[in-house]
């Protein structure tokens, strides 16, 4: 090794005691290894505070966590009340009393249906009478004659509403609606019991298809005056919450869009002044000439060729793809002067490799291209020994 190079390398250790963050240069990525492969420990960079710049954001490498929303306004949990008329109301609901509801499977004769028909016409005498409670246990009997008679049901509903036990009466009426749907008296007695519970909205819909099936003025008159305006009023307030839910839902998917935006560009920017940190490593940029390689200027001119920079791009990707450019004098011209810059130097070869550390980049214009080149440049010298060296004078080797 020469004076100079001696010299130039004796530079570049200095500066490293003086920075030791230029270790950490991603070019010099093979030197660190071999100290630390010595036994070397090298100092972890040190980030610097700097104030963030106005730029676009660019999207991170590492996905940044969902971050947990910023706590909302509380809406008051209190739901609006409803002013409502609830004449006629029942303090509590009643109820179910084990009363016979027939075996729905059953298939009666005809003797059991004459029988049904009979009870019922005591039933209804015993109605006449005002004997509700006998009236309704002979309806019992006639529905376990014939349990497919929707009459039976709707008529013993009839006398459960005149006695208040509104529960009873829905159940009758389901199983009447059940065998005939357009029963009216089933649909009117299952209106009003629901009135008496407090079920506007079900009470309105019982009676309105009642009266689609027979119309009368008083099930009308009640449908107007109480029901229908009380179901009116709770399903515009059922509206206007199922509409305030929707509204929160939105805010507050706005909220985490919101805070994920604000997340995404936090971990930018610190993303961006890490990577700052640490390219901020050599004074000057990039370490001097890597031993007068940018000084020959036939090299210079060869690597402003776009076809040579394309070519290291391909090899730099995929080294097999040097068998390609075998045949192409440029290419090879540019490995041959690379290969007898370095040649015969491996690790043990460094400083000589290195030397012009304190010098400049030769005939590159630009920084940025001196990164550029030379990484493609140290991926080009190690597969030409790697893939196919071109002769034993120029074999060399970068491994680390």
């Amino acid at each position: 090794m020469d004076a100079k190079s001696i010299q130039q390398l004796k530079v570049f250790t200095e500066a490293c005691k003086a920075n030791p963050a230029i270790l950490h240069d991603s070019n010099l990525a093979f030197f660190k290894e071999y100290l630390e492969s010595l036994g070397a420990t090298v100092p972890k960079p040190e980030k610097k505070a700097e104030s963030p710049k106005k730029e676009e954001p660019k999207p991170s490498h590492t996905p940044a966590p969902e971050p947990t929303p910023e706590p909302m306004a509380e809406e008051s949990s209190d739901e609006e009340v409803v002013e409502l008329d609830n004449t006629g109301v029942l303090p509590e609901a009643d109820t179910l009393l084990d009363l016979p509801m027939g075996d729905p499977d059953k298939q009666p004769t005809e003797e059991e249906m004459e029988k049904s028909n009979d009870i019922r016409g005591q039933a209804m005498g015993a109605m006449s009478d005002g004997n509700l409670d006998e009236a309704i246990k002979l309806f019992g009997e006639a529905l376990e004659c014939n349990p497919h008679s929707a009459v039976l049901y709707a008529k013993r509903a009839q006398l459960l509403l005149r006695q208040q036990k509104p529960t009873n009466v829905i159940r009758d009426t389901e199983r009447a609606l059940k065998l005939n749907p357009n029963n009216a008296l089933a649909h009117k007695c299952q209106g009003k019991a629901y009135r008496l519970l407090g079920k506007w909205e079900e009470s309105s819909h019982a009676l309105e298809a009642g009266q689609k099936c027979d119309y009368d003025d008083d099930t009308q008159e009640l449908l107007k005056t109480i029901v229908k305006p009380n179901a009116e009023k709770l399903r515009l307030a059922r509206m206007k919450k199922e509409s305030s839910k929707r509204e929160k839902e939105h805010k507050e998917k706005v909220e985490r869009i919101r805070a994920a935006k604000e997340a995404r560009q936090k971990a930018y920017e610190e993303e961006k002044a890490r990577a700052d940190s640490e390219s901020d490593g050599m004074p000057g940029g990039m370490p001097g000439g890597m031993g007068g390689l940018f000084d020959d200027p036939e090299i210079a001119v060869l690597l402003q060729d776009p076809e040579v920079v394309q070519a290291m791009a391909a090899i730099q990707k995929n080294p097999a793809a040097m068998m390609q450019y075998m045949n192409n004098p440029k290419i090879m011209k540019v490995i041959q002067k690379l290969q007898g810059k370095f040649g015969g130097a491996g690790m043990g070869g460094m400083p000589g490799g290195m030397g012009g550390m304190a010098g400049g980049m030769g005939g590159i214009h630009s920084l940025n291209h001196v990164e550029i080149y030379l990484k493609h440049l140290l991926i080009v010298v190690r597969c030409c020994n790697d893939i196919v060296p071109l002769n034993n004078s120029f074999s060399f080797s970068l491994n680390h």
